[in-house]
């Protein structure tokens, strides 16, 4: 069995093909579709790392990263197609985030 990851997405396409294309490689894959979910997924499933959106509905990844840091330190690796570099240099620069990937406005496409 390999390493577990969550991913913490709230479009359905992305957590689909992350979960095949993870899955294809000998990962075990876990799935939530907000923040909320993530952290209780987190919880529950103690994946080795975490690939986390920022711009979610709800609850947002940075908040879900602060949270998460308050009790957890587990590998975070935020995906985001945000235009504002800023929150991403904050997530990474406050030691939040492990690892910052962007993904492209066409989404799973590219994928």
């Amino acid at each position: 069995m390999g390493a577990r990851v969550l991913v913490v997405d709230d479009e359905p396409e992305i957590r689909r093909v992350l979960r095949t294309g993870l899955t294809a490689r000998g990962y075990t894959v876990e799935t939530a579709a907000d923040g909320r979910e993530g952290l209780e997924r987190l919880r529950q499933a103690a994946p080795d790392v975490i690939l986390l959106d920022l711009m979610m509905p709800g609850m947002p990844g940075i908040e879900v990263l602060r949270t998460a840091r308050t009790w957890s330190s587990v590998p975070i690796i935020v995906l985001s197609i945000l235009a504002d570099e800023q929150s991403k240099v904050d997530a990474l620069d406050a030691g939040l985030a492990s690892l910052q990937v962007c993904k492209s406005a066409g989404g799973s496409r590219r994928l």
